[in-house]
Formats: C-alpha cells, structure tokens, sequence
C-alpha cells in the first residue's frame, strides 16, 4: 500500500491512487510506504530518484546497514513494537528517508503511531518535510512512553497479587500460593520479555536521533532540526530509564515469587515431618506389641490391649500438644 501526502493551496490532501495522479511531483512532500508492492516501489524510486531499501537490509542490525548517507538522501532505519494489544506483539522495522523537501517512510507492519499522526496531519494546512519527520518521531515516542506505562501498571497489579495477604483474627495467613505464583511467573516473564523488546527498541530511537542530529547539525539549510531532535532524545533517554526500573522491579518480583513457591513447598514439607514425629512413638509401642514372643506378660493381661491404646494415644497428643504450643503446626 502506498499513500502519497499533497501539499497545495487547498491544504494537504492524501491519496493512493498512482495511476490518475494529478498533483505535480514537487507537491507530494510524503511518501508513506506500507508493505508496497513491485509497481508502487517502482514509482517511489522514479519519484525521489533513490533505490529503496528492502525488508532484509531493514532488518539488518549493523549501525552503518541502518544509518547511512546515499544519492543525496539520508536513510534511517529503527525498531517498533508493534501489535501491543495483541497475543502476539512483533517488533518491526520502519524507515525514515529524508531528501530534499519529501520525507519517505518504508514500513512491513501497520502502526497505531502512524495512524494518529496521519488524522493529525490532513487537519493541517501547510507543513514541511522536517515537520512531518519530528512529528512522527514525537507520536512514536509517545506511543512508546503510553507502553511503558501499561507495563508499569501491569506489573502493579501482579505486585499486589503477590504481596497481599488474607487477613484472620489471629493475624495474617497466606492462601495456598503455588498455583497462583506459577501464573503470576507466566505473566512476569511475558512482560520482561516484552519490556526487553521495548528497551531494544529504545537504544535504536537514540541511535536514529543520535544520527538525525548530528547529520542535521552540517546541513545549514535546516538548522532548527537539532533543537527540535533535543527535547525526543530526552524522552527516550527517560523512557529508556524508566524500562530499566521495570526490569529491575521484575527481577524482584521474580525472586518473591520463588521464595514464595520455596516457603509453600517447605510448609508442605513441614507438615510430613511433624506427622511422621507425632506418629512416630505410637508405630514403635504398636510395633514393640506386634512382636510375636511366647513370654509377653501384657498380652495376656485383661486390660492390656486397653492400655497399649491408651499409651498410643498419649504418645500421639503429646508430640500434638507440643508442637502446638512451640507454633510448628
């Protein structure tokens, strides 16, 4: 798909249909490329007079295979997560070609950044390329930071499911927590992962402004473009700091939450120990009894089978009583 953005005296105006294209070339100030086809890379090469790279070179991940000057034109490649609100987020690719007064943008992958900007930008009436290249940048960043803060929010939640506790009247007790830990880890891993990405994505948006700015800087004909490129490259740095308190945040929840599963496992464990002390004395009098010598005198006594049970049971509530008294069960 191919949308070529016009600037005339009517305002801006949006088409994708190349073949009855009316508007003279100087007047297309952007070409976004989504997912183009042979005949519509052919007329975006013909238009800016460069080879557009393909989707293997975009995802190279060399500096100079992503950044570089090239028949007069800037070429810019960065890395998106996409598809956030989906089961199956990707990272994609998406560049930034800058030459002349016409900025071209080659994507594989819809996104929601562009979108907005793009409703934004047919309110307008008179633009430039620069413009269209800081207010793309802009409403990225600003997608990136709206991530960010879910993930924040997210990771509050699984916090507070795993540092609650159910309140008695003799104090706090936990709930049984093993299977509920085992879905909290499946969810802290799947965020980790996924904030991972996001600083990936990060480091490549410092890179690409990095190169912008300091291109921009010898380039006398624009020289506001760095002092625009400044204020992003803050965010980003602050959205890059605040991704790595995620981690850090995930990386503790992560070791709660095995020590949770750890105490669980050793209550569970605590619990066989005392019944196999509690019933401990009485298998050794039943097993002292069970023995089959002929000169035994209790067990032709009238009352022995009585007191045999009797010791038994006393063997089994004192351990009982002990424990309970020492807070073991």
């Amino acid at each position: 798909m191919i949308r070529l953005y016009i600037q005339n005296e009517n305002g801006i105006e949006r088409t994708a249909d190349i073949e009855n294209l009316s508007c003279r070339p100087e007047d297309i100030f952007w070409v976004d490329l989504l997912t183009p086809d042979a005949a519509e890379l052919q007329f975006a090469e013909q238009l800016c007079r460069i080879e557009m790279p393909t989707q293997d070179e975009m995802r190279e991940i060399e500096a100079t295979s992503r950044l570089y000057t090239e028949d007069g034109a800037r070429f810019m490649t960065t890395t998106v997560l996409s598809r956030v609100e989906t089961e199956e987020p990707i990272l994609s690719e998406m560049t930034f070609i800058l030459k002349s007064e016409r900025i071209v943008t080659i994507r594989h992958t819809d996104s929601y950044s562009f979108r907005v900007f793009s409703h934004q930008l047919l309110r307008q009436k008179q633009v430039s390329r620069d413009q269209v290249f800081v207010g793309l940048l802009e409403t990225i960043v600003d997608r990136q930071a709206d991530v960010l803060e879910r993930f924040g929010t997210d990771l509050d939640a699984l916090s507070k499911r795993v540092f609650s506790h159910r309140h008695t009247g003799k104090g706090r007790k936990r709930e049984p927590v093993t299977q509920e830990m085992r879905v909290v880890l499946e969810d802290l891993g799947s965020i980790g992962d996924l904030i991972t990405r996001q600083r990936d994505c990060l480091v490549n948006l410092l890179r690409l402004l990095s190169y912008a700015s300091n291109a921009e800087t010898s380039d006398p004909s624009q020289p506001n473009l760095y002092v625009t490129l400044r204020p992003i490259s803050r965010d980003v740095n602050s959205l890059s700091e605040y991704a790595s308190f995620l981690s850090s945040k995930i990386n503790f929840m992560l070791d709660a939450v095995l020590g949770l599963i750890n105490i669980e496992q050793n209550e569970i464990v605590k619990i066989f120990t005392v019944a196999s002390v509690i019933f401990m004395p009485a298998t050794l009098i039943a097993s002292i009894y069970g023995m089959n010598f002929e000169n035994m005198p209790e067990l032709r006594s009238e009352y022995g089978y009585a007191s045999v049970l009797v010791a038994m049971a006393v063997s089994i509530i004192l351990p009982l009583l002990f424990f309970r008294m020492k807070r073991f069960i």
